[in-house]
């Protein structure tokens, strides 16, 4: 039987591994153990396979950034061969809500200019940790006039969207508001001060899951189901009830108090 265990990722001393990808391991894991490594700015994961013995560890891994581990135990084997481990499917039938499904990271706006042909529509270009910024256009201009109150804020961006034409300007993605009962007020969520572009935002207590696919997500509904428990709650946005947390902090709605998310 296999115990699964969540960790938060810290410096490493007893491992030779990549700055940008050492793991804090627990002194109790056994001596065969493999560590899976989820890169939240772009879902892709990693293993990294650990053997520990009586003068420490040794780990090997391709370098990449992550925000979390998820270390298995696994039984003895035989020689010096790697215990194997893939990564759980993107499912719904797994336990995994709707919201954990959605590549939801902390964006920051570089750009935005009005939409020549749209009254309601910013035109946008928001770091989302990606090579380049993705262009994403939101309607926005009734609740922020003018283009210097969007740049350099800290945004919640669902990621993992099929790209979409709004007023023929191609958006690639979404950026997540709150909004009043009356929809008088309508603003950004916002992630924390010291959340960074590309990491991923979950609800409190949850594992880090491989995100859906773009596909996935229309087909099954994933973005409308996860709108369903989406709500500011003293200003607190939430989902389902639990906090969405990201850089260990809580993301909030500093203008509206309580309401809907979308």
């Amino acid at each position: 039987m296999r115990r699964a265990i969540l960790f938060s990722v810290g410096a490493a001393s007893a491992l030779r591994l990549p700055a940008a990808a050492a793991p804090l391991l627990p002194q109790q894991l056994p001596l065969r153990a493999t560590v899976r490594l989820c890169a939240d700015a772009a879902g892709k994961q990693l293993t990294v396979t650990v053997k520990r013995s009586s003068d420490g560890a040794t780990a090997y891994a391709a370098a990449a950034p992550s925000v979390q581990m998820k270390a298995e135990e696994a039984a003895p084997a035989a020689g010096d061969a790697p215990v194997a481990t893939t990564a759980p499917p993107a499912a719904e039938s797994d336990g995994e809500s709707a919201f954990s499904l959605l590549d939801v990271r902390v964006g920051k706006i570089v750009e935005a200019w009005a939409h020549p042909d749209s009254e309601k529509l910013w035109c946008e270009k928001i770091d989302v940790g990606e090579a380049e910024p993705r262009q994403i256009a939101s309607g926005l201009r009734a609740y922020y006039p003018n283009a210097e109150m969007l740049v350099g804020r800290k945004v919640l961006v669902v990621c993992n969207l099929k790209e979409a034409k709004l007023a023929g300007f191609a958006s690639n993605g979404m950026v997540l508001c709150a909004a009043s009962p009356d929809r008088s007020t309508v603003a950004f969520v916002e992630p924390p001060e010291s959340a960074a572009p590309g990491e991923r935002v979950l609800e409190q207590g949850a594992a880090l899951v491989e995100p859906a696919s773009p596909n996935a997500v229309k087909k099954k509904k994933l973005m409308e189901k996860a709108a369903e428990g989406l709500r500011a709650v003293d200003t607190v946005a939430t989902h389902a009830g639990k906090t969405l947390v990201v850089a260990g902090g809580p993301c909030k709605s500093p203008t509206v108090t309580s309401g809907t998310i979308n």
